[in-house]
């Protein structure tokens, strides 16, 4: 295969973002441990999406392009194919509409309200800022957090409200307007320790 110096420097760029995107996927998978901030995670993957068309279309005439092009749209049917669920998951997750409260807590934490099935209610997350990574802490679902009958949901939370921090505990509050949530997490366990109405 001969190859002139821009087709080296897309192959590159392309492989090193397959392996930033591989690397991601593992230590969220296994680790909870993302890049720095929701959209980091987004952007990064629609690089890599993008630059796939790109290599596509400038390596047309390899074998290994329309291998690619095929392993993709194969992906995207696959998805689909049983109830759409993957294919929302996917959409959800790589885009702004899996997001419905982000909100920078201090320094070193932040807190988000996601959802990213068509079919489970969305949850809140607490995140450990750590440079350009950070580390989720806590995910709580309206099953665990809503233990009252009360008509609210995760979702519907305005806001979401730094209270205080211990070397064992840290407690927010979900802000409704009335009532609110004020919830304590174990820091050691990732449990609920106490969950207040105020």
């Amino acid at each position: 295969m001969n190859l002139n110096k821009k087709h080296i420097i897309i192959l590159r760029i392309y492989s090193i973002l397959s392996l930033f995107l591989a690397i991601n996927c593992v230590l969220y998978y296994f680790k909870d441990i993302s890049l720095r901030g929701y959209y980091s995670d987004v952007i990064l993957f629609w690089l890599w999406f993008v630059t796939s068309f790109v290599v596509i279309i400038v390596f047309w005439k390899k074998i290994m392009a329309k291998l690619l092009l095929a392993a993709i749209i194969v992906s995207i049917i696959l998805s689909i194919l049983p109830m759409m669920m993957p294919f929302f998951a996917w959409v959800l997750s790589t885009t702004s509409l899996g997001l419905i409260r982000d909100r920078n807590l201090t320094e070193k934490y932040r807190a988000q309200i996601v959802s990213y099935s068509a079919m489970a209610p969305p949850w809140l997350e607490v995140i450990e800022k750590n440079g350009l990574i950070e580390k989720r802490m806590f995910k709580s679902t309206d099953h665990e957090l809503m233990n009252d009958n009360l008509d609210v949901k995760i979702r519907s939370a305005k806001d979401i409200i730094f209270k205080s921090e211990t070397d064992s505990t840290i407690t927010l509050t979900l802000f409704y307007g009335g009532p609110n949530k004020t919830i304590t997490f174990n820091k050691n366990t990732g449990n609920i320790s106490k969950i207040e109405k105020n």
